[in-house]
């Protein structure tokens, strides 16, 4: 929990979560952001100060000013499983994220997969993994 607020200073701040849900195979973390802010930015500092992986960027086909992203930490060469979804109001701006910590690779990667075939049908993809794409990552790890 303490590390999401070191890994991204910037957005969050020096503010534990507001929420927590642990299970036993990872932690859903939600962290208010001291502002609200535009979709972009808080995707550029996402991607910019973690070397994070976007999974999917999205609008809703009943509203395309609504945006799911989802960013992750690359399983090769990362110290922590988690990925990182941002979710926009009416307006396109973002008042929180939501950091999931896995224990293990198969959660990690079963949880993307099914994160991204999700917003498959409700949303138009700006940029997203293709499934394959996801997995061929998580298969050159064997």
């Amino acid at each position: 929990m303490a590390l999401a607020p070191l890994m991204l200073p910037s957005l969050i701040g020096k503010n534990g979560p507001d929420d927590t849900d642990i299970t036993d195979d990872s932690a859903i973390l939600f962290f208010s952001l001291e502002e609200r802010l535009p979709i972009g930015l808080v995707m550029d500092d996402l991607d910019d100060g973690m070397e994070l992986t976007l999974l999917y960027h999205g609008t809703g086909k009943d509203n395309p000013k609504l945006h799911h992203c989802c960013f992750f930490a690359s399983p090769v060469g990362s110290q922590v499983l988690c990925k990182f979804n941002l979710v926009t109001d009416g307006h396109e701006m973002v008042d929180g994220l939501n950091v999931t910590v896995y224990d293990s690779l198969d959660t990690f990667e079963s949880d993307l997969e099914a994160d991204l075939s999700a917003h498959g049908g409700n949303f138009d993809f700006i940029q997203a993994m293709k499934v394959t794409e996801l997995l061929s990552l998580f298969c050159t790890m064997q």
